[in-house]
C-alpha cells in the first residue's frame, strides 16, 4: 500500500480528488488531503508519503516550495503538479527535478488517476535494482572494513571503555560518525534463510542488502555492519550535527522509519530476499548500545501473524505490549559454545526443525551414558537446561510452564532415573515452550487486531482517527506492516473494513424512520448528506432513502 497526499487550497478540488481516490479499487492507496503547503508539511514531518498530488500555485507556500521540502525530506517521493494553461514557467522549473510530472486541471479525473497509476508503476520499477547492483560492485579496503566490523561488534558486546570509543579511532577505521554524539540503531534479520546455506552466499546476500539500503538512506549519516549471528546493524546520526537539536533527531528518526519498508520491498523485488527490521525509538549513547541491541533483537523475535517480513518501529512493542517482560536478557552462555547458542536461537525464533536438529546433536551421546554421576554428562545437561531456564525467565512464563510440567527437575539432573529419561524431559519441556510461543504469538496478533477494530468502531465519525498512520501509531507498528497484518488476519484491507463498518452502522440508523439522513451522515464522519449518499449507493446499490423504505416495508 502506498500513501497519496492531495494538496490544494481550493477545498472543492482537494475534497473531490480525495473522494475519487478513496473509492478507487484498482490501486491500494492510503489517501490524505491538505488545504495548504504548510498543512502538507506537518504530515510530511510525521510519516513517509509516496506520491504528492499538488496545485502548483497556492497562497503561502507554493507547490514549488513544497516540492523542495519534499525532495530534501523524502527524495523518493513522486510529485504530480496540477497546473493551469498559464503556468508553464512554473512547470518548466518543476520538471527539472527527478520524479516530478504535471497534468492540466482541465484534463479531468481519468487523467489524474492515470498520472497517479504511472507514479505507482515508477515506484514499483525502482525496487528492481538488478542493474544498480551489478554496477555497484566495487573494490573495498578489505583490511579496514574487517577491522571496522570487529571494532563495532566489540562496541555492541560492551568490550570497550568509554575513552576507547573516540574520534581518532573512528577516523582510522573510516567510521564517518561522531563519537561524541548519540546514534539511532536499526537492526535487520534475514527471514527464512535456507538451512545449510554456504557462508559465502549468506555474505553476498547481506552485502547486496547493504547496497540497496545505501540508495535509500541518503538524508542521514550512518555506518553499516553485521555481527557474527548475521544480524544487520545500521547506526544513524543526523546529517547536520553542528547544531544538535531534538527536532534534528526526530526528523532523522522519521526519515529512517519511513524509508525502511522501501528497502524491504527493493530487497524482495531485486534479490527475492525477505528481511525484518526493528528500529530503536530514541538516540542512544555509544556505551548503551549493547543493551539497546539486545532489546531490538528481542523486538525482532516478538512476532505477529504469519508474515515473514516484519517492520517494527521502537522498543514500545515490548514496553507497551508486555510490561512484565524483562527487556534485558539474562547473562548468556560463553561465546565459544556455539551449539548451545544455536539451540537458544532456534528456541527464540520458534524454528522447530532447527531446534529438534540441534537437540538431537546435543543429546545423542548423552542418552548412552550409564552413570548419573558423570561430570561431562552433567555439564551437557545443565547447559541445555540453562538455555530453557533463561528463556522461561526472560519471557516470564514460569507459571504457564509449571502448569504443564514439573520444573523442579530442570536444574536437578539427579531427579531423573537415567540420562535417557532426562533427555526425554528436556524434549518435552522444549515442545511445551514452542507451543506456548505459538499461542502467545497468536494472542498478540488477535489483541492488536481487536484493538484496531475497537478503535475504528469507537471513532467511526472522526476521520483523523481512522487514518493508517494514526492506527499504526496506536500499536507502535509501521503503517505498511499493520496494513499487511490486518489483511492477513481479517481478510480485507483496513479501508474496506472501515467502509463495511460504516455500511452496517448506516443500515442500523436508517432503519429508524425518525433519524434524518443528514444526522446519519454526520454520525458516520461524512461532511455532507451528498457524500454519504454517494458512498452508500456505491456499497449497496441503493440510496439511503431506498434502503429505508425497503427495511421498513
Amino acid at each position: 500500500m502506498y500513501t497519496l497526499l492531495i494538496v490544494d487550497d481550493e477545498a472543492i478540488i482537494a475534497d473531490g480528488l480525495y473522494e475519487v481516490f478513496q473509492n478507487l479499487n484498482s490501486l491500494e492507496l492510503d489517501v490524505y488531503k491538505a488545504y495548504s503547503g504548510d498543512e502538507a508539511m506537518e504530515l510530511l514531518k510525521k510519516t513517509r508519503i509516496d506520491i504528492v498530488l499538488t496545485d502548483i500555485r497556492m497562497p503561502g507556500m507554493s507547490g514549488l516550495q513544497l516540492m523542495e521540502h519534499i525532495q530534501n525530506r523524502w527524495p523518493k517521493c513522486k510529485v504530480i503538479f496540477l497546473t493551469g494553461y498559464n503556468e508553464f514557467d512554473y512547470v518548466y522549473t518543476a520538471i527539472q527535478y527527478e520524479g516530478v510530472s504535471y497534468i492540466l486541471k482541465t484534463e479531468g479525473y481519468n487523467k489524474v488517476i492515470e498520472a497517479v497509476e504511472n507514479a505507482v508503476n515508477d515506484i514499483e520499477k525502482s525496487f528492481k535494482l538488478d542493474a544498480l547492483l551489478q554496477e555497484a560492485e566495487k573494490q573495498a579496503d578489505t583490511t579496514k572494513e574487517l577491522l571496522r566490523g570487529i571494532f563495532l561488534n566489540g562496541v555492541l558486546k560492551g568490550r570497550f571503555y568509554k575513552n576507547e570509543i573516540n574520534q581518532l579511532q573512528f577516523e582510522e577505521l573510516g567510521i564517518e560518525l561522531s563519537s561524541l554524539s548519540e546514534v539511532i540503531m536499526l537492526v535487520g534479520r534475514l527471514d527464512n534463510t535456507p538451512k545449510g546455506i554456504p557462508y559465502s552466499e549468506l555474505t553476498r546476500r547481506m552485502y547486496n542488502i547493504s547496497l540497496i539500503a545505501d540508495q535509500y538512506f541518503s538524508s542521514v549519516k550512518y555506518i553499516h555492519f553485521a555481527d557474527e549471528n548475521s544480524y544487520l546493524i545500521w547506526l544513524f546520526q543526523p546529517s547536520n550535527l553542528d547544531v544538535v537539536k531534538a527536532e534534528n533527531w526526530e526528523e532523522s528518526l522519521t526519515f529512517v522509519k519511513g524509508t525502511i519498508d522501501l528497502v524491504q520491498k527493493a530487497c524482495i523485488e531485486s534479490l527475492q530476499i525477505s528481511i525484518s527490521f526493528a528500529l530503536d525509538d530514541s538516540p542512544a549513547d555509544w556505551m548503551d548500545l549493547p543493551d539497546r541491541f539486545d532489546t531490538l533483537k528481542m523486538v525482532l523475535n516478538y512476532r505477529f501473524g504469519h508474515d515473514s517480513a516484519m517492520l517494527l518501529a521502537g522498543r514500545g512493542v515490548i514496553k507497551e505490549g508486555l510490561k512484565h517482560i524483562q527487556e534485558k536478557e539474562n547473562e548468556k552462555l560463553s561465546t565459544n559454545r556455539l551449539q548451545f547458542e544455536s539451540l537458544a536461537e532456534a528456541l527464540e525464533y520458534g524454528k522447530k526443525e532447527d531446534f529438534i536438529s540441534t537437540m538431537d546433536q546435543l543429546t545423542a551421546s548423552l542418552r548412552t551414558v550409564k552413570s548419573m554421576h558423570n561430570i561431562v554428562a552433567l555439564e551437557q545437561y545443565s547447559s541445555i537446561a540453562l538455555v530453557f531456564l533463561s528463556y522461561i525467565n526472560r519471557w516470564n512464563i514460569i507459571e504457564r510452564v509449571a502448569f504443564k510440567i514439573g520444573l523442579h527437575k530442570l536444574m536437578k539432573a539427579n531427579e531423573h532415573d537415567s540420562w535417557s529419561d532426562a533427555v526425554d524431559y528436556l524434549y518435552e519441556l522444549g515442545s511445551i515452550l514452542l507451543e506456548i510461543q505459538d499461542q502467545e504469538k497468536e494472542k498478540r496478533t488477535q489483541d492488536v487486531i481487536g484493538f484496531i477494530q475497537k478503535h475504528i468502531n469507537d471513532n467511526i465519525r472522526i476521520q483523523d482517527e481512522l487514518t493508517l498512520i494514526r492506527l499504526a501509531d496506536l500499536v507502535h507498528f509501521n503503517p505498511s506492516y499493520l496494513s499487511r497484518l490486518f489483511k492477513q488476519e481479517v481478510g480485507m484491507n483496513i479501508s474496506d473494513y472501515i467502509s463495511d463498518i460504516r455500511v452496517k452502522k448506516a443500515k442500523q440508523m436508517l432503519e429508524n424512520p425518525n433519524m434524518k439522513v443528514n444526522a446519519v451522515a454526520e454520525a458516520l464522519g461524512y461532511g455532507t448528506a451528498t457524500n454519504f449518499t454517494r458512498f452508500f449507493k456505491k456499497m449497496t446499490n441503493m440510496t439511503p432513502q431506498e434502503y429505508r423504505e425497503f427495511a421498513n416495508s
